[in-house]
């Protein structure tokens, strides 16, 4: 039998990769830390890469906006961002478990260097890791997936789930107790985070399984900046 009307109009849309009635649904509800950290972890390293939003507040008050793209291979984790601290923005790299900072023409002229790239480092006594080297250390931990994947495995407590929509996009959302600490995840029905909020940093994350490619600066382009 022919399909006709609506239904014909949904077939063609559907076949054009199109139609609400794709949507996937949200996953059931991990009953306990363990299971949800088992079934994130799973989606995270399926998909492996994705692009990433953050948003907070450092401790000294500046707001701090980060928008970057993830690499998440646990401890060998990578991450190609661009900060903006207080409305200035600079690119960074982490990768291989160093974080890169890259100088502004500014910077470049008072080390008095051509090379365009610093190591920074929390509790780092040069000028450009005393300025942010605690507060982007900090930003890369939060972003990272696999970490806080970590922290729910070791002593997360499921506090509540339920449905929930993040923009569009069917989520299952806990709320969380890591340890005294309060945070929320909510996972996609591929069991991939969606959001995540930590204490004042809330972190978005979409286009997951994309094309990322994160190399660390070349040897010859890192400086010091002291």
């Amino acid at each position: 039998m022919r399909a006709t009307g609506f239904a014909a109009v949904c077939t063609a849309i559907l076949l054009l990769g199109g139609c609400s009635g794709e949507e996937k649904p949200a996953a059931k509800p991990a009953t306990d830390a363990a299971q949800l950290a088992s079934a994130a972890a799973a989606g995270t390293q399926k998909a492996r890469s994705s692009k990433v939003a953050l948003e907070t507040t450092a401790a000294d008050g500046r707001k701090v906006v980060v928008t970057s793209s993830g690499l998440y291979e646990g401890p060998n984790s990578k991450f190609s961002m661009v900060a903006e601290i207080d409305g200035e923005k600079r690119d960074l790299i982490f990768a291989d478990g160093v974080l890169y900072y890259h100088l502004s023409d500014a910077q470049l002229q008072e080390f008095k260097t051509g090379k365009e790239w610093v190591k920074i480092t929390a509790g780092g006594k040069d000028s450009v890791s005393a300025a942010n080297g605690e507060l982007m250390t900090e930003v890369v931990e939060t972003m990272d997936p696999t970490r806080t994947i970590d922290r729910i495995s070791k002593s997360g407590k499921v506090v509540k789930s339920e449905q929930a929509d993040v923009n569009g996009t069917a989520a299952t959302h806990y709320v969380l107790d890591l340890g005294g600490a309060p945070a929320e995840m909510w996972l996609d029905a591929e069991q991939r985070p969606v959001r995540v909020t930590l204490g004042k940093s809330t972190v978005n994350y979409d286009s997951w399984a994309s094309d990322v490619v994160i190399i660390a600066p070349p040897p010859e382009a890192i400086g010091d900046s002291r």
